[in-house]
């Protein structure tokens, strides 16, 4: 076993390359380099071209990253300018709402104020409708009483 080789001692012999082989470790632990999306740097030459060559890789890898952050911050930006316009939304769908159940309880307290002020002008007239059929029995069937 050498370093880098990916033979350890949790590794079979019969496959280095399989990460479903290790024992004692599910595949989701799997190293990004076996996740197909590695592409590590090709490198030839003396060992500073080499050593160029892998900078410059890093470098590149760098500004790529840096670039990607850049969009992903970008989106973040509008995202939150649209998270805030839905945020003045609600607070003003919550005023709105606000107002109109106070425009509705004054609206129930005249109701009220109507309803009860209705009843005490129909007991008014039922009193004096009850007191005019009192004069016409007293009166004998007449509107206009004589007294003798």
């Amino acid at each position: 076993m050498s370093y880098g080789s990916g033979n350890g001692p949790f590794m079979n012999s019969s496959s280095t390359k399989d990460n479903s082989n290790r024992t004692g470790l599910s595949n989701r632990y799997s190293p990004y380099q076996n996740s197909g999306n590695y592409n590590p740097p090709a490198v030839s030459g003396s060992y500073a071209q080499q050593q160029t060559q892998v900078l410059e890789d890093t470098m590149r890898t760098h500004y790529e990253t840096e670039a990607t952050s850049a969009a992903v911050l970008s989106q973040m930006k509008a995202q939150r300018g649209q998270l805030k316009g839905a945020h003045d939304n609600v607070w003003e769908m919550r005023q709105a709402a606000e107002k109109a159940k106070t425009d509705i309880s004054v609206m129930i307290k005249k109701a009220r104020q109507r309803k009860i002020r209705l009843q005490a002008i129909a007991a008014l007239l039922a009193s004096v409708d009850f007191l005019l059929l009192i004069r016409l029995i007293q009166c004998g069937g007449s509107f206009f009483c004589r007294r003798n």
